[in-house]
């Protein structure tokens, strides 16, 4: 059940080699941060490759299964998710 839901502004890396497309590997690296249930990609504000990753700039709406104090730091604990700020 979901505690808190906040929109995002983050950037991410997401692995070349993932399978779908990149606002999948962006649920999927947001989606593997600690406490977060469910994401949905809203925007991708840009895509740049490089030879292993593609980092990418989206805004996103989180939801949280427990109560978060700040929820964007939380957010750039997450293993591949370089920034991010919440409203």
């Amino acid at each position: 059940m979901l505690k808190q839901t906040h929109r995002a502004t983050l950037s991410v890396r997401v692995p070349r080699g993932a399978a779908g497309d990149v606002a999948g590997g962006v649920r999927d690296v947001v989606g593997d941060v600690d406490g977060v249930e469910r994401v949905e990609v809203h925007d991708l504000a840009g895509v740049r490759p490089d030879a292993l990753d593609l980092y990418v700039d989206a805004a996103v709406t989180v939801g949280f299964t427990d109560d978060v104090a700040d929820p964007a730091a939380r957010l750039r604990d997450g293993f591949g998710v370089l920034d991010a700020d919440t409203d």
